[in-house]
């Protein structure tokens, strides 16, 4: 299991998760962002995302919005 397998399983299985790794795995999966103070958008071909940074945690409604998006692209 490689160390990309090991954190989509992390974030599917999370309740709450570090932005951090949020942001470390889309980007190894080809997403490209863009920053605006603590918005991000990440873009991928036809999948968009946008994330709010409030400190370390991300909030349950974005994290829930990228585990949608994992199960959508198929991971």
């Amino acid at each position: 299991m490689t160390q990309k397998d090991k954190l989509i399983k992390k974030i599917k299985d999370a309740k709450t998760a570090d932005f951090d790794d949020i942001h470390l795995l889309l980007t190894q999966l080809g997403f490209d962002y863009r920053c605006r103070g603590s918005h991000y958008t990440y873009v991928k071909d036809s999948y968009v995302i946008g994330i709010t940074r409030h400190g370390q945690q991300v909030k349950t409604i974005y994290l829930k919005n990228v585990q949608d998006l994992l199960d959508n692209m198929g991971l």
